[in-house]
């Protein structure tokens, strides 16, 4: 932990003149292995055998498969129901593009969960030459790494939880390197161009990115040459899909129409607070169109867009019925959001030393969020906080999963680490005072 703070101050001794001496060849050796630790720490290949396949039971690898057989976006659930928006594009796109050029056997299985696995150990690589451009030591973002491969999350190999991670990451770093670069025409329109793919993959994305911008592009007008780029090239990048989902679909909407089943899935008679105790319940089985034949065929009769628009209003009449057990809900989905556990408040004392460790973790990064917004790391400080306060607002209303948190789970070890590292320094600052012999 001393030679890791003391990456930063070039006055610290042989360490740090050796790393300033070849600063890119030090840091691009450790961001290689940073990324061999991410992929060894949650192997894509373990499981791996000679009959494996892909296997087709997520809604967004069955869009993938439905791409595949019949050229379009459609049938995310067991039962056919026709066209779709159920998910975000971009995922089954790429699943799809594995299906039809890898396979769906082995090396395809291997390549689906390859994509989850890619993420998670580019942002663990990425992480420290990434944080200067946020306003952080270098120190930190190694430290942030270092957290990530201790609490790593889970592979989630056939959702976009953590290529939505790696996005949010990489927009967050460019968006900071434009306001330092004051609006560059050039980083403005990459920055614009790269929040569009990235509602793509999830569109909550696209929605905290235009809130920092909201807010970041008022001094200069939101119509300025400079800020302009910023939120019209993302809404010009999801056109062509919203046009298609009205085409299609018959409604006008950007990039999903699930919503209204998410609401009607999570505030009913038996829904508990989330998806794991659900299916225990037998509660998602009867709601859900993935598990309910019955639902299924609704989506088939009205079409999934009229389908999503009733179960929506079922489910705020259901909330206008019942308001004391809809809060408590959503109070524990809060809750659990930061601080998971598939068990209720039971599920704590059966967790291993590593989770119970991980709401430490959360603890430390709301800590650090404090810390950055004290010290005014005005671009940083407003993007860290829209993730950590906006991000989750859509998944408090939802069934409690795991996976929800992951495209923000990069903030969580940079914040900790941020709030960590000077009570090392402080604290090995100390022993070296007592170490140090007196003065003659």
């Amino acid at each position: 932990m001393r030679a890791l703070s003391s990456l930063d101050d070039s006055r610290s001794g042989p360490i740090a003149r050796r790393w300033n001496q070849g600063r890119g060849w030090w840091l691009g050796a450790l961001s290689v292995v940073l990324f061999a630790a991410g992929l060894f720490n949650s192997p894509p290949w373990k499981g791996d055998s000679r009959d494996r396949r892909v296997e087709i039971n997520a809604e967004p690898i069955r869009v993938a498969a439905s791409l595949l057989r019949q050229g379009r976006f459609s049938d995310p659930f067991a039962t056919p129901t026709g066209p779709t928006a159920h998910v975000a594009p971009a995922l089954p796109l790429l699943q799809y593009l594995i299906l039809r050029f890898v396979g769906d056997g082995r090396a395809g299985w291997l390549a689906v969960r390859f994509l989850p696995a890619f993420a998670v150990s580019m942002q663990l690589a990425l992480l420290p030459w990434l944080a200067p451009r946020l306003g952080y030591p270098t120190s930190v973002g190694v430290l942030a790494s270092v957290l990530g491969l201790l609490f790593k999350p889970g592979l989630d190999e056939q959702w976009e939880s953590h290529l939505a991670g790696l996005a949010a990451l990489l927009l967050t770093s460019a968006a900071c390197v434009c306001l330092k670069r004051a609006y560059s025409p050039g980083w403005s329109l990459a920055v614009g161009v790269f929040a569009g793919i990235a509602a793509y993959l999830n569109p909550v994305l696209g929605a905290v990115y235009l809130a920092w911008v909201a807010w970041i592009g008022r001094p200069l007008g939101h119509l300025s040459r400079q800020v302009l780029p910023l939120w019209l090239a993302p809404l010009l990048m999801i056109t062509p899909w919203t046009v298609r989902n009205l085409v299609v679909l018959g409604g006008l909407f950007p990039v999903r129409d699930d919503l209204g089943l998410e609401l009607y899935v999570s505030y009913n008679d038996c829904a508990p607070y989330g998806f794991l105790a659900s299916i225990r319940n037998s509660c998602i089985q009867r709601f859900h169109p993935n598990s309910s034949v019955e639902e299924a065929l609704a989506v088939r009769a009205m079409g999934e867009y009229q389908y999503n628009r009733d179960r929506f209003r079922t489910a705020v009449q259901w909330v206008r019925f019942h308001p004391g057990k809809a809060t408590a809900l959503t109070a524990q989905r809060i809750w659990y959001f930061w601080f998971p556990s598939d068990d209720g408040l039971q599920g704590y004392r059966r967790e291993r030393a590593r989770m119970l460790s991980r709401h430490i973790l959360t603890l430390a990064s709301f800590v650090g969020l404090y810390l950055c917004l004290k010290r005014r790391r005005t671009a940083s400080g407003a993007f860290l906080l829209a993730w950590v306060a906006l991000f989750p607002l859509v998944y408090y209303l939802a069934q409690f999963d795991y996976r929800y948190r992951y495209p923000i789970f990069w903030t969580t070890w940079l914040l900790a680490a941020d709030s960590i590292l000077p009570l090392a320094r402080f604290r090995f600052g100390r022993l070296d005072r007592r170490r140090r012999p007196a003065a003659v």
